[in-house]
């Protein structure tokens, strides 16, 4: 009995000692320029740029379009580039990068001209089926956003495979303040024209673009054909597996959008997407900025399955605790807290805040793992739980919706069937690591719960 005592306080103190390290070692470092800016954007967001937006366009139609249009944006990015972006980290030899570098933006520049005629061809029907009578003048910003979204996609890939994390973080900066300016003046002026929404989002991207390009464009033009040749088959795995698994994610995730689309309104669709912002918006920033570090670190210490185990728990811990008590109490006052922050008439935004947090932290604590799939090169794998995610997901929504006509409960199920969906993909991730995080999972899923037990109890205590 004392043995085990003694070995189970040894492992508490090898567990502590090794999170104390991370806590400071250079990953973190890294990773905090980049969700050090992400952190510094979105604290800006949420307490100036969203709630003077939503006053400046009280309209929820107008936010439903925006997003809609982001929706659309990220279906697009999915698959502008055949993800061939994506093996840009994982190639060794960095002429060879480079050329796959300049294949995605040629893949990117095709898509582009093929979705303009598309769009020129069919944009009524499109339209109709989007809820306009005629084309929205936002719909011909869809493709070249898209394009530039995808070109951003490209070039960060490339900027952190250089380790040019302040480059990176500089860019997150500057990209917002244009975006987040031009919203905020086109709201304040009353322009008229398109949705300045997004206008002001085209218009980050582009400045996005323009802030990562290199200096010497002209020393990096040249074509080796040969070379982009070989890439194209070497890497044939990221176009038939990884774009497909990315593409079905993407749509599993912004099903529910589609979907209120399609059974409500444009006005669900914006509270449905500010609550978002307040919620999977902010922990996306943390989370993104971590995988990408991630794909990099992990890219180099696959070999070394101890070395790779504890760097996926040290960061699972990290990711949990610190946005364990913000979602708490999005969950437990998300209600009064959304409309405090957006203003008067964002009530249905307060509940469905509450209803999609757990749900948002979910994909939060599971998306930076995702790349232990494309590092351990089992991107079919990756492809059976995205398109589990999106078939489960899409399917419990579709049907709850048409049988109740209850938004609130739709979000109810798609969220509890989604959690299920990330949590299975994020055991399969560490398994893949070499390691079963089920009973850490379980522990997890206990401390949100007694966590919200105390929560709802303070709550009803206080009313």
């Amino acid at each position: 009995m004392s043995n085990q005592f003694f070995k189970s306080k040894r492992n508490t103190y090898f567990a502590t000692v090794s999170l104390t390290s991370f806590l400071k070692s250079d990953f973190l470092k890294n990773a905090g320029m980049l969700f050090g800016s992400s952190s510094i954007t979105q604290l800006i967001s949420l307490v100036v740029v969203v709630p003077a937006l939503t006053r400046l366009f009280p309209d929820p139609g107008v936010h439903g379009d925006m997003t809609l249009f982001m929706s659309l944006m990220a279906v697009g990015a999915a698959f502008f580039t055949l993800k061939y972006d994506q093996s840009i980290m994982v190639e060794d030899d960095r002429n060879k990068a480079k050329s796959l570098v300049k294949l995605s933006v040629i893949i990117n520049v095709s898509f582009l001209i093929i979705s303009y005629i598309i769009l020129l061809l069919l944009q009524n029907p499109f339209s109709t089926y989007l809820g306009f009578t005629k084309p929205p003048s936002w719909l011909y910003l869809v493709p070249i956003t898209i394009f530039l979204t995808a070109m951003v996609d490209i070039l960060n890939v490339w900027w952190n495979r250089e380790k040019k994390y302040k480059k990176l973080s500089g860019n997150r900066i500057a990209t917002f303040v244009g975006s987040s300016g031009y919203k905020l003046l086109h709201g304040a002026l009353k322009f008229n024209g398109p949705n300045g929404l997004i206008v002001g989002h085209s218009l980050g991207q582009l400045l996005s673009v323009v802030l990562f390009l290199p200096k010497r464009i002209k020393e990096n033009a040249s074509i080796e054909v040969d070379q982009i040749k070989a890439l194209w088959h070497k890497y044939k795995s990221f176009r038939n597996w990884a774009m497909p698994g990315s593409l079905i994610n993407v749509i599993g995730a912004q099903i529910p959008v589609f979907l209120i689309l399609f059974f409500f309104d444009r006005e669900s669709n914006g509270h449905y997407g500010n609550a978002m912002k307040l919620t999977y918006l902010p922990l996306t920033a943390v989370s993104y900025a971590i995988s990408q570090v991630l794909f990099e670190r992990l890219a180099r210490i696959k070999d070394n399955t101890s070395e790779a185990i504890k760097l996926g728990y040290n960061i699972l811990y990290f990711l949990f605790f610190l946005a364990l008590i913000p979602v708490v109490v999005m969950v437990v006052w998300g209600d009064v807290i959304t409309p405090f922050i957006l203003g008067e008439g964002w009530e249905v935004s307060g509940v469905m805040t509450q209803i999609m947090v757990l749900f948002c932290f979910a994909m939060y604590i599971s998306s930076p793992f995702a790349v232990a799939f494309e590092v351990y090169n089992r991107l079919k794998l990756q492809f059976v739980f995205t398109s589990l995610f999106a078939l489960l997901t899409g399917t419990a929504l579709l049907i709850t919706f048409h049988y109740t006509n209850d938004i609130y409960m739709g979000l109810m199920v798609f969220a509890v069937v989604g959690i299920l969906v990330r949590l299975g993909m994020l055991t399969a991730c560490f398994r893949l690591i070499g390691h079963n995080p089920i009973f850490k999972l379980l522990a997890g899923i206990f401390i949100i719960a007694i966590s919200l037990v105390v929560g709802f109890t303070l709550r009803y205590w206080i009313f």
